[in-house]
């Protein structure tokens, strides 16, 4: 039952992260599958909790391997609904971009152009950057 269970959670977890955050997870598992198989079952269990009867929650993943800490995912979920309807292709006439409504002028500041902005990988770090230099008010839909 044991082994069945590990490998559900082993399934449930590559068909549910990214493939940065899977790397991490198989390598952990090379080196400690028992500690790999604890990580696994308290992240799933984790983005379950903060997911549930959210939006965006295809987006989970991806901010958490961003450097979103779990904790501002019901902030983040709600704003991102609100900017672009978790719609990384989201334009705004005011130049807000993406995922998360990035201003422009943000882009360079983040390594990047504007045009990447509609890459989710980027808005979401991007963002993160944003909210570390002005917190939650620097969007409308906070």
């Amino acid at each position: 039952m044991r082994r069945l269970l590990a490998a559900l959670a082993a399934l449930t977890l590559t068909t549910a992260c990214t493939p940065n955050l899977l790397t991490r997870w198989w390598e952990l598992r090379a080196t400690d599958p028992a500690l790999a198989e604890e990580v696994a079952h308290n992240y799933l269990a984790q983005r379950a909790e903060l997911t549930a009867g959210r939006s965006c929650a295809q987006w989970f993943d991806l901010a958490v391997e961003q450097g979103w800490p779990l904790e501002q995912w019901p902030t983040m979920a709600r704003v991102m609904w609100g900017e672009s309807r978790c719609d990384p292709d989201a334009y705004n006439r005011s130049g807000a971009t993406g995922l998360m409504q990035v201003m422009p002028m943000w882009a360079d500041d983040c390594g990047g152009a504007p045009a990447d902005l509609y890459d989710p990988a980027f808005n979401l770090a991007c963002a993160l950057h944003v909210h570390e230099a002005q917190g939650w008010t620097a969007w409308s839909a906070y």
